[in-house]
């Protein structure tokens, strides 16, 4: 008897999988800090997804040529998702030269952000929720 056929384990199966795949979008924030490290070792694309609350993912991708370090990185993502939402979503900026910060704006929701896509081999990305 395959234990998966069973009612009981299906449900026990679905809902591990759900507690597992939830907490990625548990908690969205009004701020969020993009934190770089390193340099691309070849040409490669980022691509995040800014979801707000309740509302749909905007996926944003980002062309990271080689041999691009962690600050000039942090230009093209910023640049690039200033681009997609203008200035009336988000405050995007650059903080300490190797940090793109993202921050809502103007009393809209607020969002989550997740890295859907790195390619940029040997480009190093970690988000901070505030």
């Amino acid at each position: 008897m395959n234990i998966l056929r069973t009612p009981l384990a299906r449900s026990l199966a679905v809902a591990v999988a759900f507690a597992m795949a939830v907490p990625a979008f548990a908690a969205p924030s009004n701020k969020w800090n993009v934190e770089l490290k390193g340099r691309s070792k070849i040409d490669g694309e980022i691509t995040l997804a800014v979801t707000p609350q309740a509302g749909e993912a905007t996926n944003v991708a980002i062309a990271i040529p080689a041999a691009t370090n962690h600050e000039a990185a942090a230009v093209l993502i910023s640049n690039a998702l200033s681009k997609e939402f203008g200035a009336g979503v988000y405050s995007i900026k650059t903080d300490d030269t190797d940090e793109v910060e993202i921050k809502a704006v103007n009393g809209n929701r607020d969002f989550d952000l997740i890295v859907v896509r790195n390619t940029a081999d040997g480009l190093e990305l970690t988000l901070d929720r505030d």
